[in-house]
């Protein structure tokens, strides 16, 4: 496989010409690989680069950002001889913020455009660097998630390069592996290899035997079953929709509350070695509705496992006043038979800034001070 450069030595885009002309002279490797430049982001550049290409009769692969690859630009590509795009680890193919937060959305729409390219009948190469700093145990699932759902034909999971000192949001060296091992063996069952290289051209062949000679080697290594946090994180990957239309109390200091229409409580998952705990971390908004299915969605996957848990509040925005009132005096006898096993973490900034908020009154006081546990 032949490596050639789109950028000349002072860092500019080489001629599609010059590049054509370099391909047709070294004959030494089937496949070409065009790289240093994203293919697509310069819609023009590329197209020309597909004319010359054509007629030089080699096949090639190039690199590329999946978001900016339109239909008939995926097209005139095929017929130049393109086979596939190398997709990743910069930018991100699972869309994720810088401190590693998820959009639902924007993971589904990175599945669509993998799956406009596999429609082209062109393969995907994507490397994905799972473990980076702000991951949380639910990264290993949402890549296999994505490698599927996007007909990936060749994954690469890789974790990041080792920091020096861990980061307190950032999963340890043994979380990472583990999580990697699973994924890859998720993503080479059978069922998940067909869906991934079936009725792709030419190179689907190519890619189905591949894909069974990674499997191999993969399945011959020990077992690897998914963590507990990999568990949760998958059972409460899922944002939950804010219904309920009552008083909603800012815990933001100096906000004022209001009734909310469109929020959503997204929530993220990880394991703390320090406090020996699954860390759950809540984010946006909160009512008596969405506490109850986090409660159901917890049990579901830890199960009666003697898990520690604690529930992170720094990211939560808004709770409605059912969850103060009518949730807590529920669950009252329920909080109190986990003593031991529930902490909170961030809660007495929360407190106190509802208390702010609603003027010194703080319902169910003696529950939410005396009977939970804050997590250092």
């Amino acid at each position: 496989m032949a490596r050639v450069s789109l950028l000349g030595v002072e860092g500019a885009l080489r001629p599609p010409g010059h590049v054509a002309r370099e391909l047709r002279e070294d004959r030494v490797a089937d496949v070409a690989v065009l790289e240093d430049h994203l293919f697509g982001t310069i819609p023009a550049y590329a197209r020309l680069l597909c004319r010359q290409l054509a007629l030089v009769r080699r096949p090639w692969l190039v690199q590329a950002d999946a978001a900016m690859l339109d239909r008939s630009l995926l097209r005139l590509a095929a017929q130049s001889g393109c086979r596939g795009f190398v997709l990743g680890p910069d930018p991100d193919p699972m869309r994720r913020t810088g401190d590693g937060v998820f959009d639902g959305g924007s993971l589904r729409t990175a599945a669509a455009d993998l799956r406009r390219i596999r429609r082209a009948g062109l393969l995907t190469i994507v490397h994905l660097t799972l473990g980076r700093p702000g991951d949380d145990a639910g990264v290993f699932g949402r890549a296999v998630w994505l490698c599927k759902a996007g007909r990936v034909a060749f994954p690469r999971l890789a974790g990041p390069p080792a920091p020096v000192i861990l980061a307190p949001a950032q999963l340890n060296a043994d979380d990472v592996q583990s999580g990697l091992e699973w994924a890859r063996r998720e993503l080479h069952t059978h069922r998940a290899i067909w869906r991934r290289t079936a009725q792709l051209n030419g190179a689907g062949t190519a890619a189905l035997v591949a894909n069974y000679r990674a499997r191999r080697a993969i399945v011959a290594a020990p077992r690897v079953e998914a963590t507990a946090a990999m568990r949760l994180a998958r059972a409460l990957a899922r944002p939950i929709r804010i219904r309920e239309r009552v008083a909603f109390v800012s815990i933001l200091v100096g906000a004022r509350g209001d009734q909310m229409r469109h929020a959503w409580l997204r929530v993220r998952t990880m394991r703390d070695e320090t406090l020996a705990a699954l860390v759950i971390r809540l984010e946006g908004t909160l009512d008596a509705r969405a506490a109850r299915m986090l409660v159901a969605r917890v049990r579901r996957a830890i199960g009666r496992t003697q898990e520690r848990i604690v529930v992170d509040l720094g990211g939560l925005e808004r709770v409605s006043s059912t969850v103060l009132t009518r949730f807590l005096e529920e669950h009252a006898g329920h909080l109190e038979a986990l003593r031991g096993r529930l902490a909170f973490r961030n809660l007495r900034p929360a407190l106190d800034a509802v208390r702010r908020n609603l003027h010194g009154m703080l319902p169910n006081a003696a529950i939410l001070e005396h009977a939970l546990e804050e997590a250092s």
